[in-house]
């Protein structure tokens, strides 16, 4: 499996605990950053296995033009969408790196341990962007609706619907705004 790991950032302060916590060979992945502010980060807050972009629009909720953005840029494999506040699952590698499915949706938790989404049941406020990784080939000319808080609900339920294969992973393999 490639994963094209997409963040939207307001948040570049994080980027290096982030960046830590992907296990993944690098080979196997390329995380796109697209920066939301004024200007992009310092350097010293840019790790070096991102590539990172500027991109705002002012009717932007929630990143979701930062993370149209990103996905014009994948031209093959999964996209996985990790946010700012974000670090990677560390068991998320193995669960999934052997998947050929178009769909993946696992367990999400709280940063306190607690349960926040079941991740089998793709709908609107049922999903997070976090809990669900898609095949690029999937998502076509799918988007996120850019003014609305819960497009990631109404993306993944598109994509879902488009997706041949599915899987669920019966595991938490998101944590919810860790980093906040």
């Amino acid at each position: 499996m490639f994963l094209n790991i997409i963040t939207p950032c307001s948040r570049p302060e994080n980027l290096l605990k982030i960046s830590e916590s992907i296990n993944i060979p690098k080979k196997n992945y390329r995380w796109i950053v697209v920066c939301d502010s004024d200007s992009l980060p310092n350097d010293e807050l840019i790790p070096i296995n991102c590539e990172i972009y500027y991109y705002k629009d002012t009717n932007s909720e929630s990143g979701n033009s930062q993370r149209n953005y990103a996905i014009n840029m994948v031209k093959e494999g999964y996209i996985y969408f990790n946010d700012d506040d974000t670090l990677i699952h560390p068991e998320l590698w193995e669960n999934i790196k052997e998947l050929t499915d178009d769909f993946i949706s696992f367990i999400q938790l709280d940063k306190n341990g607690d349960l926040r989404l079941q991740g089998n049941f793709i709908s609107v406020e049922h999903i997070d962007s976090h809990n669900f990784i898609v095949n690029q080939k999937i998502v076509g000319d799918t988007r996120f609706i850019i003014n609305k808080y819960d497009a990631d609900g109404y993306f993944a339920e598109e994509c879902y619907e488009k997706s041949i294969n599915k899987t669920y992973i019966d595991r938490p393999l998101s944590i919810y705004n860790l980093l906040r």
